[in-house]
């Protein structure tokens, strides 16, 4: 048996650029649970103005220190996978390219098609930047290395190490977290699991956010939309920031029991055995049951928004379906009518609305969309716009907390009861619908508004209010409720 020592879990060094890479057999990578490349253009001149300008100081210099590295080397695999550092290392490959005309050796980073966007308009700022530094520029970069070569360690140092180049987002941590927690009977089954899971977040992260001032649309969907329909409940109607998020979708996720590939089930839209009841002439009940259909889109999982999340693949899973969700509601290709005129009624009145409006607009809209699909959503949108429309016309500025409070202080609803609940509670659509159009009509708002048709906030709102119904020639919105009933009236015939 042999004495030698094992090697150290955890080994310190320091490298330069071209020794990072050159010396030795195993390549670099960028492992699942990490995000993609998201240096903005900015951060990329600066960085070519800072080399350029360490290179003009005199020779008598010390190397350019860019900091700590993190890796873990898998020794299975054969590669390096980063954990902290992957910007810097990924701008400087793409430097590396542009100076050298070749990526270094042993870089076998790659990236999802969003990441591959912003590594294209790195290379041509680099290319086109006139004070750019010269290729001896990677030998007097160096780096101090930490190598590890554990998994668990690993990501306690990418949970705790995240406060170099561009800090994590909460929803970076949580994918780390669950990727963690997916598990299998074999090694070989656990990662086949992890790449599934990792494969299903990469598609939550490409494309647009919904929000067109958010720039991440995976943040802007726990932030904005997740965390705000599971936790505004009742009078706990409240601002929600990185702990929050991780509070609720890390620490109150539920640990998976037994096959980590097999989550429960909880009541939803999608999970009902029965649909109807019949009395038979003999007196006897017939339950007319739903069709249990196994649907490839991720929308139709049988997951209801507020249920509770499984640790792992049951959180992967819980995110891929209300992705596809609120994509569906807003953006992906549809001839469903209900659905086009719903993107109407935002597209033409709520974006003249205030942002926090618009948000709670489409929080709602998602969560009524979750309960009830696409049915009388038109008319859902309508009588929600209406509600809205009444703070822009009452308030000059539109803050925040008139966003919260009009979720909150919902009038006469049952118990302690705000509006999201109310949708969430809700057994049919005319429920909800009922509700706005009962407790929400803000007649007195309208018919006493005296607003200049065009001029400031509140007069664009108008306008574009009166250009929808066709009431262009109209200075009075008092006759709002009625010019409703009858869109939905010529809409439906």
């Amino acid at each position: 048996m042999s004495t030698d020592p094992m090697p150290p879990p955890v080994r310190v060094y320091v490298m330069s650029f071209s020794d990072l890479f050159g010396k030795s057999n195993h390549p670099f990578a960028v492992d699942t649970y990490q995000r993609g490349f998201v240096w903005n253009d900015e951060k990329i001149r600066q960085l070519a103005d800072d080399l350029a300008d360490y290179q003009k100081a005199p020779d008598t210099k010390p190397p350019y220190y860019m900091g700590t590295i993190l890796v873990h080397l898998h020794a299975k695999k054969k590669k390096r996978f980063i954990i902290d550092g992957q910007q810097r290392l990924t701008a400087l490959c793409v430097l590396h390219q542009q100076l050298k005309s070749a990526l270094p050796d042993n870089c076998a980073l790659t990236y999802s098609p969003q990441s591959a966007r912003r590594i294209r308009s790195a290379a041509e700022l680099f290319r086109d930047h006139l004070n750019r530094p010269n290729a001896d520029i990677f030998q007097q970069i160096v780096f101090t290395v930490i190598s590890v070569d554990r998994v668990d360690l690993a990501f306690t140092f990418f949970d705790t190490q995240n406060n170099r180049g561009v800090p994590l987002h909460a929803t970076d941590l949580l994918k780390a977290y669950h990727l963690r927690e997916v598990d299998g009977a074999t090694t070989e089954r656990k990662e086949t699991l992890q790449t599934l899971c990792a494969r299903r977040w990469e598609g939550i992260q490409q494309g647009a956010p919904v929000m067109s001032h958010d720039q991440e649309f995976a943040p802007s969907l726990f932030t904005k939309f997740l965390w705000r329909a599971r936790y505004w409940t009742g009078g706990r109607v409240v601002y929600g920031g990185h702990d929050a998020l991780m509070e609720e979708f890390q620490k109150q996720t539920w640990k998976a029991e037994g096959d980590h590939a097999t989550i429960p089930l909880y009541r939803s839209r999608h999970n009902r055995l029965g649909t109807a009841l019949s009395l038979t002439r003999d007196g006897h009940s017939e339950i007319h049951t739903n069709r249990i259909s196994l649907s490839p889109n991720a929308e139709d999982l049988p997951f209801a928004i507020r249920q509770p999340i499984q640790k792992g693949m049951g959180f992967f899973l819980y995110a891929d379906k209300y992705s596809a969700l609120l994509r569906r509601l807003v953006s992906e290709p549809t001839d469903a009518s209900e659905v086009l005129r719903f993107r109407e009624v935002y597209v033409r009145l709520l974006m003249a609305n205030s942002l926090f409006l618009r948000e709670v607009f489409l929080l709602a809209s998602l969560m009524y969309f979750d309960q009830f699909d696409d049915e009388k959503l038109w008319e859902f949108s309508l009588w929600l716009e209406h509600a809205l429309g009444a703070i822009r016309l009452d308030k000059q500025q539109v803050r925040y907390e008139a966003a919260q409070n009009f979720v909150k202080q919902d009038p006469n609803s049952p118990g302690n009861l705000n509006f999201l609940d109310v949708i969430a509670t809700g057994f049919r659509p005319e429920q909800v619908i009922g509700h706005l159009k009962t407790h929400h009509a803000h007649r007195k708002s309208y018919a006493g508004e005296s607003i200049e048709v065009g001029r400031g906030v509140r007069g664009n709102y108008k306008q574009a209010v009166l250009v929808y119904f066709d009431q262009n020639k109209l200075t009075s919105l008092g006759g709002k409720e009625a010019w409703i009933a009858a869109k939905l009236k010529g809409g439906a015939a």
